[in-house]
Parts: structure tokens; C-alpha cells; sequence
């Protein structure tokens, strides 16, 4: 079976990405890594999927880790690489990835969670980080995305404390966008990848590529960070010289839905 699977409808701006392990409450193993990897690889070349939705089948988004993979000390820098590389692959697709978040979203799922650019949570679903309850030490890049995310004090209320957060509390102190009752969520998070794949793709993209240049992936990347803004300037003045910008334009003059082609 899968452990990742891949949803799509013909045409669609919008894919939906489930992770694929109901039974183990979709703990994260090297083998769902790679297939997550492999999945956001693909999507980034496919011109016709414009925005990402990230989900978990069954009841949670992602309990954590699979700690069968991370119990001896050669598998646990094994696990620690190859989670860093999907945490890389989420932020460094051009397309924007937007988190489903139901049920529970802990340790490594968090951090997949902090990852994405949108999350959108159930009222009752958890987040946090109980890596302390474990002996366990998330890498210095995921603290940094967790202290962007939320701040000193409350990365310090779910790294010190174990502290695990409603939801509601999540979206109060940012780590997801906004929260729903459970049974809007899933048509809540495809609703704002539509929104978003109808938008111009130009700009989409040079968007999160600038937000990137901005926050710098991680302070042991900073030296990408110009490579990273050159990028975005040379996306910036492509969507200036663009069609799909005279076509924003025309319909905006027009009164009229634009009908953006990318390019």
C-alpha cells in the first residue's frame, strides 16, 4: 500500500497530498519521507497544479515520528536528515502548501505543520512538540521555524513544557492561519487552494519565493539568502513584463474575472 497518496481531479489548479498511514495515526517513517518527497517533487513540475493542500488520512494529521526509525543513534541521524529534507521540500516548492490539520499534529507532524505556508486547523484538533517527554531534541532549523512561527516564550512553552495546544489556541498564537469546525475542513482547505490556483501563477510564485528571501530558510542558510532574493527579483520583473499582468489589468477595468494563462 501507499504511504502517500496523491488526489487530483483532471485540470484541477489543486492537488491533495495524504499521508497514508490510518493505522499508525500517520507517524512519519523514512519510507513516507521519501514518498512525500517524491509526491512534492513531481507536483513542482506539474505547470497545472498551482497550489498544494497536505494532508492525513483518517482521524490525526500526523502523530509524530515513527519511532521505530529513530531509536538507535545511526537511524535517529538517519531520520533527522531525511526529515529535513521534506521540511525542505515544503518550503522550497513553488507552489504555496496549505496543512489540513485534523486531530493531531505532534512532534513531527508539528513541524510539518510550521513548515507549510497556510495551515488551517479543526477547533479541537492538538499541536505541539512533546520532544521533551521523549529525551528527544529537534534540530536547530525547526527551532528556528518555531520561533518564527510563535515567538520566544510560547516556543519555549511547547519545547520546555511539552505544551500541547487546542486549534483555537494554535491559531492564536500562529501557528495555523484560522480554525474550522472539523466537518468544514477539509472543503475549507480546498476552497482556499482554489482560491489561490485562480490567482496569477506568476505572482503566486515570485510571492513565496520573496517570503522565503525575506525570512531566510534557516540562519545556517544565510548564505543562500542572496542566491534566494536574485531569484525573487528576477521572478518580480517577469510577472511586471507578464500577459497575465495586462490581463489583470484589462479585467480589472473591465469588471470582469481575470483569466490568468502564466506567463
Amino acid at each position: 500500500m501507499s504511504l502517500v497518496r496523491v488526489e487530483r481531479d483532471p485540470g484541477a489548479a489543486v492537488a491533495r497530498v495524504v499521508m497514508n498511514r490510518p493505522e499508525a495515526r500517520n507517524a512519519v517513517s523514512l519510507a513516507m519521507i521519501d514518498e512525500l518527497v517524491s509526491a512534492l517533487g513531481d507536483l513542482a513540475v506539474d505547470d497545472g497544479a498551482r497550489a498544494l493542500v497536505l494532508a492525513g488520512e483518517g482521524k490525526d494529521f500526523c502523530a509524530g515520528a515513527d519511532l521505530t526509525d529513530v531509536t538507535m543513534t545511526d537511524a535517529e541521524h538517519d531520520f533527522a536528515r531525511s526529515f529535513e529534507g521534506l521540511v525542505e521540500a515544503i518550503e522550497t516548492h513553488p507552489w504555496p502548501v496549505i496543512a489540513e490539520v485534523q486531530g493531531a499534529a505532534l512532534g513531527a507532524g508539528c513541524q510539518i505543520v510550521v513548515a507549510c505556508d497556510l495551515a488551517i486547523a479543526a477547533n479541537e484538533a492538538r499541536l505541539g512538540i512533546p520532544s521533551a517527554r521523549l529525551g528527544l531534541l529537534i534540530n536547530y532549523e525547526n527551532i528556528e521555524r518555531l520561533l518564527r512561527a510563535v515567538g520566544k516564550k510560547r516556543a519555549g512553552e511547547i519545547l520546555y513544557a511539552a505544551r500541547v495546544v487546542s486549534g483555537t489556541e494554535a491559531a492564536v498564537w500562529g501557528l495555523v492561519n484560522e480554525t474550522v469546525p472539523s466537518g468544514d475542513l477539509r472543503t475549507r482547505c480546498m476552497d482556499s487552494a482554489a482560491a489561490i490556483g485562480d490567482l496569477a501563477p506568476l505572482s503566486v510564485r515570485g510571492s513565496k519565493r520573496g517570503i522565503g528571501a525575506a525570512v531566510g530558510r534557516s540562519a545556517l542558510d544565510r548564505a543562500a539568502d542572496g542566491g534566494l532574493l536574485a531569484d525573487f527579483e528576477m521572478m518580480a520583473a517577469a510577472a511586471f513584463g507578464s500577459d497575465d499582468l495586462r490581463e489583470g489589468i484589462d479585467a480589472f477595468r473591465e469588471r470582469r474575472p481575470p483569466r490568468f494563462r502564466g506567463r
